[in-house]
């Protein structure tokens, strides 16, 4: 065989070779390059959780008044949750998400409250070191209701403050199922003023004592 025709015969597998392998590694940079393009945006992560949040509400459903409040109130803020993203202003999405979620947590509370199949609850010891931490974080409520310039804000610590007061009245009864459930509730709606809260004075500056 002519020594030139050898060389260029033997060459061809490793070209073909070279040009295969880089055939693959521009398929592996065109599946990062489109996985990166895929990849959501703050806007869309923030409306996805705004649609998960509003599927877990109709999920829990409105097993009573209070929770039929709760409800419309969660409601009311992923709709505002909305509005602020087409706004631009993903980072006050956020927050009204986050007080809808801590008030779906509470219409879950109230569901497993009504469900006498539940026996599994703490010692009453317990139950009286989760009572005092319900009671000091309603101590907070009036200052994250005025802190959150919000509509709905008055009514929701009102309606924590009860359920605080029915939680007490349970355990005094020795109702552990009530005692507990109801001192979470207490707790969740709480919380879902604090995030509205926070939402309201982006900027916060520590409060001076009086």
């Amino acid at each position: 065989m002519n020594r030139r025709i050898f060389l260029l015969v033997a060459a061809a597998p490793a070209a073909w070779l070279a040009g295969a392998e880089k055939k693959k590694g521009d398929k592996k940079g065109d599946k990062k390059g489109a996985k990166k393009k895929q990849e959501p945006t703050p806007e869309d992560r923030a409306a996805q959780r705004i649609a998960k949040v509003r599927a877990r509400l109709a999920e829990l459903g409105t097993p009573d008044a209070p929770a039929r409040n709760l409800n419309a109130a969660a409601n009311h803020y992923l709709a505002g949750a909305e509005a602020r993203i087409k706004q631009g202003q993903v980072a006050a999405a956020e927050g009204l998400t986050q007080a809808a979620e801590a008030l779906a947590r509470a219409i879950d509370h109230i569901r497993h409250s009504l469900d006498p199949s539940r026996t599994a609850y703490p010692s009453r010891e317990e139950q009286a070191v989760k009572l005092e931490r319900a009671y000091f974080r309603l101590l907070q409520a009036n200052y994250f209701q005025t802190q959150s310039k919000d509509a709905r804000a008055k009514s929701l610590a009102e309606m924590a403050r009860q359920f605080y007061q029915k939680a007490r009245q349970a355990y005094d009864q020795r109702n552990a199922r009530h005692a507990d459930e109801y001192a979470k509730v207490c707790e969740e709606i709480v919380r879902a003023l604090e995030f509205l809260a926070y939402t309201a004075t982006p900027v916060r500056e520590p409060p001076r004592l009086k």
